[in-house]
């Protein structure tokens, strides 16, 4: 036998193994893709509940056709916020494993399971999108998966720049790597862009620069999912027209959440390292609130009853109405497996600081179970499942007297504003320390107000709501 015909045998051999194997990795990327859609909406039903009523997300395909060594693609993003409706489309070419072409002509011989790139498609609602784009595709994501479920995306977003209708936007342009694993049940993410620039008619422009994102997803064996999220700007202003601007340094937001079934525990913060309004330096300010034990089922449940009562009395969005019996005792019902699981949930921390001290804000709620006897009403469904409600506040003074002399405009105006804060906060702290409602230490006032089983203890002291309502009442007057 000739050594061409072997050859020949061994290339045809070899290219119809190959053609089997892509074929092969075709059907598989292909069931990949499509669980890690399910599982992604699946994560958008724990995050957003599954009964909000009109507001929703979800992630479709819309078409696929698999061929031997490629396949085609598109997905549908679909937003829904009361009566809008915004439906954005993707267009995935996606080259099957083991050896993609396109990575192949760029010299890269690491057998995939497949390698995408997936385009923003050109539709309506994303019309001004690709306008400020000029000529450059919006949005573009570059995806491998390996074999066994690990991979990685690039999101490419191009610059953007627009004005039309009174309406402005420069957008730097910026990019986002997330890697993933276990079949995308485990994801790590980063990304950045320089600078985003957003204005309208009434001269109030928003200025972000230096932008970080980062991002962070677990899911353990028993499907609880752990994220951390956080977004960094070296600065925020806020420009207009007809006042001083606002500038925000090192202004950074954080999202820490578990949540396992449909139990949530979850804490955002807002850090902001220095605010300043015009010349005026207010110092740094955190804001932060968490909820624990929070049943999202049940609490989009409630939700949707009261929405569909509302619906059935014809009011419209945030127009009060009259509750009959009947819708007493339906609303009841939902609530009382919101709090089976004793949820709570807090405003902690509120920070404020500048060179002279600290003052800080604290409230939270902690509720529990309620036996849910027939003919109660919202209200003591509410009280008996409240079991405790805090307040606290330590005010420093030297804090608060910088803070209100540094509105002024000279040296002197500065002396004379700070000596009325110094008044001002003299007075109202003497007067409320004795009534026994602030306990003042050196330059520092403190409030700590806790209710629970129907008393209140006011720094220590124990009262009734009753005589904690006079008491508080009598001061205002």
């Amino acid at each position: 036998m000739k050594k061409s015909s072997v050859l020949a045998g061994a290339v045809v051999l070899v290219a119809a193994a190959y053609t089997g194997v892509s074929w092969y990795v075709g059907v598989q990327s292909e069931e990949t893709i499509r669980t890690a859609v399910e599982r992604a909406n699946d994560r958008i039903i724990n995050t957003l509940g599954p009964d909000l009523g009109t507001v929703g997300a979800t992630i479709e395909i819309s078409e696929y056709r698999r061929g031997l060594f490629s396949s085609r693609a598109r997905y549908a993003i679909i937003v829904q916020n009361d009566g809008e409706r915004l439906e954005l489309g993707m267009h995935d070419h996606m080259q099957h494993g083991p050896l993609p072409w396109d990575l192949l002509k760029q010299g890269s011989f690491t057998p995939l399971l497949a390698y995408s790139r997936s385009q923003l498609i050109d539709t309506e609602a994303v019309k001004r999108w690709f306008d400020a784009a000029r000529g450059a595709m919006p949005l573009q994501v570059d995806t491998r998966i390996r074999f066994g479920g690990d991979g990685e995306s690039v999101w490419t977003f191009a610059p953007l720049e627009w004005a039309v209708d009174g309406d402005r936007l420069s957008f730097s342009g910026g990019h986002m790597d997330v890697r993933f694993r276990d079949e995308f049940r485990n994801s790590e993410g980063e990304g950045r862009f320089a600078s985003l620039v957003m204005g309208g008619d009434e001269g109030e422009t928003v200025v972000l620069k230096d932008v970080e994102l980062h991002s962070e997803t677990s899911t353990a064996d028993d499907e609880t999912v752990q994220m951390r999220s956080s977004l960094l700007a070296a600065s925020l202003a806020i420009h207009d027209m007809t006042s001083e601007s606002l500038t925000v340094e090192q202004a950074s937001v954080t999202l820490d959440s578990r949540q396992q079934a449909s139990l949530l525990d979850a804490s955002l913060r807002y850090d902001f390292g220095r605010v300043s309004v015009g010349d005026i330096d207010l110092g740094s300010v955190s804001v932060g609130g968490m909820v624990a034990r929070f049943d999202f089922d049940a609490f989009s449940a409630l939700l949707a009853e009261y929405d569909a009562i509302a619906r059935e009395h014809g009011a419209e969005e945030g127009e009060d109405f009259e509750l009959t019996p009947q819708d007493e005792e339906r609303l009841v019902a939902k609530m009382l497996p919101a709090l089976a699981s004793s949820p709570e949930a807090a405003l902690r921390p509120v920070v404020w600081r500048n060179e002279k001290g600290e003052s800080t804000l604290a409230v939270s709620a902690a509720f529990q179970p309620v036996a849910g006897d027939e003919n109660v009403s919202q209200e003591e469904v509410l009280m008996q499942g409240l079991r405790e409600l805090r307040f606290e506040l330590v005010l420093s003074r030297p804090m608060f007297l910088q803070a209100f002399a540094q509105t002024g405009s000279s040296e002197a105006e500065r002396q004379q504003l700070e000596m009325l804060a110094a008044v001002m906060f003299d007075r109202y702290v003497s007067g409320l320390e004795q009534d026994g409602l602030v306990r003042r230490e050196g330059d520092q006032a403190f409030v700590t107000i806790v209710y629970g089983d129907g008393e209140v203890d006011v720094n220590g002291q124990a009262m009734s709501l009753d005589e904690f309502l006079g008491l508080f009442g009598g001061f205002l007057m």
